[in-house]
């Protein structure tokens, strides 16, 4: 039960992208105490929450998610396009 513990938790700490960011543009933030790992190509970004945080509320998880990505990739995320839960999230940026 201890090495299963152990393996969750190394697997919490790990932020690949999906295929399809596979390459872009990676960045890393951390936001009132929660980390995020912000992967970028072109207009779109792909957002991991890595660490451990117990039960999340998800409106700050976004809230934060959203300060990662325009801090990182100095744009601005485009209105109701964030998708995903407290760990992965998907967004469109507008950038000048």
């Amino acid at each position: 039960m201890l090495r299963l513990g152990l393996f969750l938790m190394m697997l919490t700490a790990c932020a690949s992208p999906s295929p399809r960011f596979i390459g872009a543009e990676r960045s890393q933030m951390t936001v009132d105490g929660m980390t995020f790992t912000v992967f970028r190509r072109g207009s779109e970004v792909e957002v991991y929450r890595t660490g451990v945080t117990l039960l999340p509320r998800q409106r700050d998880v976004f809230t934060g998610a959203i300060t990662a990505i325009e801090a990182t990739t100095g744009c601005r995320v485009r209105p109701r396009s964030m998708t995903g839960d407290s760990a992965l999230i998907r967004a469109s940026i507008d950038c000048p």
